[in-house]
Formats: C-alpha cells, structure tokens, sequence
C-alpha cells in the first residue's frame, strides 16, 4: 500500500514539474551540462565513469543514490543515503528544493524503472532533454533501453552516441 501511495505522490509532482519544463532536443555540441543518476550496484566501475565523465569533455554531475547507506560512499559524487529520504522513500523537503536549484541541458536517469528516488531526482533536475531507459510516468524524452549484459558505461556511450546524432 506504501508502494502505492508512494508512485501516486511522485506522480503528481512529475505532472507539475513537467508542466514548467521546456522541453527541447539539442545537438550534442550544445550540451555543457548533464546530470548522470547511477544507482548503486555491485558491478559499478566509478574508475570508468570518472573516465567516461572525462572524455565527454562535457561539465558532468554524478547523483548515487544508495538509499541504504548511512555515510556517502563517494566524495565527488552527490550520494543519497537513508538521511536524504522522506518517510515515502522520495528525496526530502529539503533535497527537492536543492536540486530544482540546478541547471542541466541533460539528465540520464540510468537507474531501473522501480527506482522511484530516482526517478524523483530526474523530474526534480531541470533540464531541456531527459533520457532514461524507460519512459515510466511520461518524464523521459529519449528512451535507450538496456542491453544484455548490462554494464553502466557500456549503457552511457549508447546513450550519448544516440545524442550525438541529434540534429536541430
């Protein structure tokens, strides 16, 4: 029942976030800022996200969201642990009101489609354009889905290859 609530309430918010947003694909030589939301897992290689990051040549934000942990795993990633979390397991109060201070061109969300922190966190990101694996609630623009084997670098080059070929 909390689940359900839960996805009522995000609902919602995304409906009024979405009805400010302006929407817009831009070309990939326009992009400057993106924000990249990674959920923890075992196999995260932050070694080649910190390379990634680095030969986009792009100004890059990573959000970890690792809702279990008590102490931030990373130093130069925004994590979120369980202090970051409101009773219905969405960003609190205080943590929506600090991202919608933030400007990006993009967010991917690459965190799986019950991920509902995280999908929080990409409603909450103002941006022009917003990728994510799936198009649950209506808040992706571009829809890359995940390939077997999963590997989030691997899913992070697909993503901005598709960017890439963005002409406006």
């Amino acid at each position: 029942m909390l689940g359900g609530i839960t996805k009522f309430i995000l609902q919602s918010k995304i409906r009024q976030e979405e009805g400010k947003r302006q929407k817009k694909f831009l070309p990939w030589e326009k992009i400057e800022k993106i924000a990249v939301i990674v959920e923890k897992q075992d196999a995260l290689n932050k070694s080649s996200i910190d390379k990634f990051i680095e030969e986009t040549k792009k100004y890059i934000e990573v959000y970890y969201v690792e809702l279990k942990s008590k102490q931030p795993s990373f130093n130069d990633w925004h994590c979120f642990s369980k202090k970051d979390k409101s009773f219905w397991d969405l960003p609190n109060k205080s943590m929506e009101s600090e991202l919608k201070t933030k400007k990006f061109d993009a967010v991917i969300n690459t965190c799986n489609e019950n991920n509902l922190f995280a999908i929080a966190i990409s409603s909450s990101l103002p941006a022009y354009l917003k990728c994510s694996e799936n198009n649950r609630f209506n808040l992706a623009d571009l829809v890359i889905k995940k390939t077997t084997p999963f590997t989030l670098k691997t899913y992070l080059d697909e993503t901005v290859k598709y960017l890439k070929m963005i002409r406006v």
